[in-house]
């Protein structure tokens, strides 16, 4: 029998409206809007780590927001541990914030720079109750500690600290309220190759031992290999195809998935990619092509291409939008 998800999403849509010049709102013409989510679906089981990769712009960073409840879907469900995010009354949505957490791309801009790193991470634990006020100290010093750094460390501000270990601080004040889920929004984008590893094994180890689900957002297909159990590929506010990482990267079934792995750079210079680059630039999100949104980059694009590709349903719990996916899965 398989295990009740922890988040599930299901047909979710967000559009951004753009604003509408004068002259175009006295003419009558519609308002533009960017789309961001697509009919965008799929799940997250308890202590599951999954990555959500694609390029930049291509609505990554939307869908952690609305998962969060940071932002409101304009159709769509979220659901977690069964319940409705959107119907959650306030003590709901106070319960949620406890067990669905963020760790930012910038650890800066995510701190207070005239808090103390103490004080930072007291605050939630503080507010949320999660520790006897008298605990709280210990309870902050034994996050520090578990995410590598000294207890002293508490009395530092952001910046007397390295990138590194303000994106530890971040990853600790996540953990504070003790939360079943785990979203990082391109957590490790912006330190350097070693202090990424090291951060990157923290995340592991974290999810390991304190049974968390992770949510893990980049555009680094080598760290959603090494840290995710299974992937979902973003294309212009859509997923184009979604399952177990090691199969997806083994055997992608979407173009869109075979051009972003064989434009990962090669340790053996002399190995050259059967795939072709992809030609052009991405559609714009505010005037998206019709049909599959990837066809007008796609060499292997037909005229049935110009319909809504189907979601296909392939072995091994995978499935991808496409006309023709079950022809390149073995």
């Amino acid at each position: 029998m398989a295990e009740t998800p922890l988040l599930s999403v299901q047909a979710l849509y967000k559009y951004f409206p753009l604003r509408r010049p004068l002259m175009a709102a006295l003419a009558g013409q519609a308002q533009r809007r960017v789309q961001a989510a697509h009919n965008v679906g799929f799940t997250i089981a308890p202590r599951e780590s999954f990555g959500l990769v694609g390029e930049s712009g291509c609505g990554k960073t939307t869908l952690g927001r609305m998962v969060l409840g940071l932002l409101p879907p304009d159709d769509g469900v979220i659901l977690f541990d069964g319940q409705d995010i959107a119907r959650l009354d306030a003590a709901g949505k106070r319960a949620l914030r406890r067990q669905v957490q963020m760790v930012f791309q910038d650890p800066y801009s995510s701190l207070n720079p005239r808090m103390r790193i103490g004080a930072a991470i007291a605050e939630p634990i503080r507010l949320h109750g999660v520790v006897p006020s008298g605990e709280v100290a210990e309870e902050v010093a034994r996050l520090l500690q578990r995410v590598g750094l000294p207890a002293s460390a508490g009395a530092r501000y952001p910046s007397e600290l390295s990138g590194g270990q303000r994106q530890r601080v971040g990853i600790a004040r996540a953990l504070s309220l003790r939360p079943r889920l785990l979203v990082a929004d391109e957590a490790v984008s912006g330190l350097d190759v070693s202090v990424r590893a090291q951060v990157l094994n923290l995340l592991a180890d974290l999810r390991r031992d304190l049974g968390l689900a992770l949510m893990f957002i980049s555009h680094d297909l080598g760290v959603i290999e090494y840290l995710c159990e299974t992937v979902g590929v973003m294309y212009l506010g859509t997923m184009v195809e979604n399952g177990p990482t090691a199969a997806v990267f083994a055997h992608p079934a979407h173009p869109y998935t075979r051009a972003l792995l064989a434009a990962v750079p090669r340790a053996d210079p002399s190995a050259v990619s059967s795939e072709a680059p992809l030609a052009g630039e991405p559609p714009s999100a505010v005037d998206p092509p019709s049909g599959c949104p990837f066809r007008t980059r796609c060499p292997e694009a037909r005229s049935i291409c110009e319909t809504p590709p189907p979601r296909v349903t392939l072995p091994g719990r995978r499935w991808a939008a496409c006309h023709f996916a079950a022809d390149h899965v073995q």
